[in-house]
């Protein structure tokens, strides 16, 4: 397994004390065992203590107990048989004090506190030594737990904060990607409005053909200032503008419209009612065969709503319009239920209608 810094540093909390604290054993050949003995059990507690703590990153698993249970044999071996291994005990309680999961870890650090003072006191030491021992390998144990903890925390922050950035770049994604396409949508949709247009009057009517050339030109200017503003989120329809622009581009298409008489929505409302409207505009200028336009805004109880009906038939060449497929409508419902709100889209034989509602206080956070 791949370690990284934070595993290393967790790692190495323990195992640089490791030749230190098992070097006594090996240079002691006044009162340690022979040569042959002593290599073989510092190796196997070197063993047991690497094992541990490498296999322990980023959960504990059984091996790890089994090594961390196979140094407390061999140091609780050494200890009652040779003094030298006292330090030893600062080791196997460091070790399960990283290794061990916290729980496991609060009984076996003190256990081995209690084992190094009660092998202490076998060997003949005297009492303010054995209590000595056992204060500074309970010490050296819960020290070295809290740094492992510390450590799993930072390392465990660092993912997280790497998770949120990566939503956080994703959700500016999707915005820019909402917006471009609610923006351009309708924007592109009054163009070719306008384009068709010019073409139909350009020989019948010269001087109105141009008028809607100009307008071409000003929405096209209005177009590239829009997509600046997506782009450093500064784009923020109003209702009233949007009904504006929707009486002139259905207007320009042929399309009776019928706009509310008075439009006041409350201020939380206004803006996603506002890109509920040009959403709804454009798939009428693109996808619909309507001749009439009804826009209908109410505020009902804690509810502000705003209808857009058309007697159009779907799509052209009568293929009706999914209440769902697409994108547009996928996002403006985001949009919506973002603010405590939703989206009805019901399309039929005798026309399509597009239902969108906020409530009218913010909600709760």
């Amino acid at each position: 397994m791949r370690m990284g810094s934070a595993s290393v540093q967790r790692s190495a909390a323990v195992l640089v004390w490791t030749p230190v604290l098992l070097a006594q054993p090996l240079l002691d050949r006044g009162q340690g065992p022979d040569l042959l003995v002593s290599v073989l059990l510092v190796a196997l507690a070197a063993a047991a203590c690497a094992v541990s703590v490498l296999d322990s990153w980023p959960s504990p698993r059984a091996r790890t107990a089994l090594a961390c249970t196979v140094l407390v044999a061999v140091v609780t071996l050494g200890s009652t048989q040779w003094s030298s291994w006292a330090p030893a005990w600062l080791l196997a309680a460091m070790t399960a004090g990283v290794a061990l999961r916290p729980r496991v870890a609060l009984v076996v650090v003190p256990l081995c506190a209690l084992l190094a003072g009660a092998t202490t006191a076998h060997l003949g030491a005297a009492t303010e030594a054995v209590l000595t021992q056992a204060f500074v390998v309970a010490l050296a144990g819960t020290t070295a737990a809290v740094i492992g903890r510390l450590v799993a925390t930072t390392e465990a922050l660092r993912r997280t904060r790497l998770q949120l950035a990566d939503l956080a770049v994703e959700q500016e994604r999707d915005r820019v990607a909402r917006d471009l396409h609610d923006v351009l949508g309708h924007t592109l949709s009054v163009m070719v409005v306008k384009a068709v247009a010019v073409r139909r009057l350009v020989r019948a009517d010269p001087d109105a053909a141009t008028r809607h050339a100009q307008d071409i030109e000003s929405i096209g200017r209005t177009a590239l200032n829009q997509v600046r503003d997506t782009i450093h989120n500064t784009s923020a329809p109003t209702l009233r503008d949007e009904l504006a622009a929707a009486d002139e581009a259905l207007s320009s298409a042929g399309i009776e419209v019928v706009l509310p008489d008075v439009v006041d929505p409350p201020q939380v409302a206004d803006e996603p009612l506002a890109w509920a409207l040009r959403e709804a505009v454009t798939n009428l200028l693109r996808h619909s065969v309507a001749r009439r336009c009804r826009v209908e805004l109410t505020t009902s109880g804690d509810r502000c709503r705003l209808t857009v009906a058309d007697d159009g038939t779907g799509g052209r060449g009568g293929a009706s319009r999914p209440p769902g497929g697409h994108g547009g409508l996928v996002g403006l419902r985001q949009r919506l239920e973002a603010v405590g709100g939703g989206l009805t889209v019901t399309p039929g034989s005798e026309g399509f209608t597009l239902t969108a509602w906020v409530p009218t206080k913010e909600p709760p956070r």
